[in-house]
């Protein structure tokens, strides 16, 4: 998978939602920060908003300022510096890898999901979007 992209789709628990987005490429599984009013991009940057995964692609130039937004489901993603442990909930590292994260990220917005099973950096696990324990 590697930088800056790509959660892979296990299964399909919720349908997408469209979000509004900047007029930018943006691939299908793209891991996406969330900001204000509704908007996601993107991520980046550790401890990114939870925003969701891109269910499509997002051209650049093609005028649209809408994406269709994964926020529930199960993915295949890759673990960051540390791993992650079944049962925890993750959080967005920098080159959206995932990260285990603490109680008070859950009150800061940070919590991407759950981990599915437990995975040593650079190792790939299952994780459900949008759940935290």
């Amino acid at each position: 998978m590697g930088a800056n992209t790509v959660a892979k789709l296990m299964v399909e628990t919720d349908l997408p939602i469209m979000m509004t987005c900047a007029d930018a490429a943006i691939p299908k599984g793209t891991v996406l920060k969330l900001s204000t009013p509704f908007t996601v991009a993107a991520s980046g940057s550790d401890n990114d908003l939870f925003g969701g995964i891109a269910a499509e692609e997002k051209i650049s130039g093609d005028g649209k300022l809408s994406i269709a937004v994964y926020r529930g489901g199960i993915f295949k993603v890759e673990a960051g510096a540390g791993g992650v442990t079944v049962g925890l909930p993750v959080g967005i590292v920098a080159l959206n890898n995932f990260k285990n994260t603490t109680a008070n990220d859950s009150d800061l917005g940070y919590n991407y999901g759950c981990a599915l099973s437990t995975a040593a950096d650079t190792e790939f696990f299952l994780m459900e979007l949008g759940r935290v324990n």
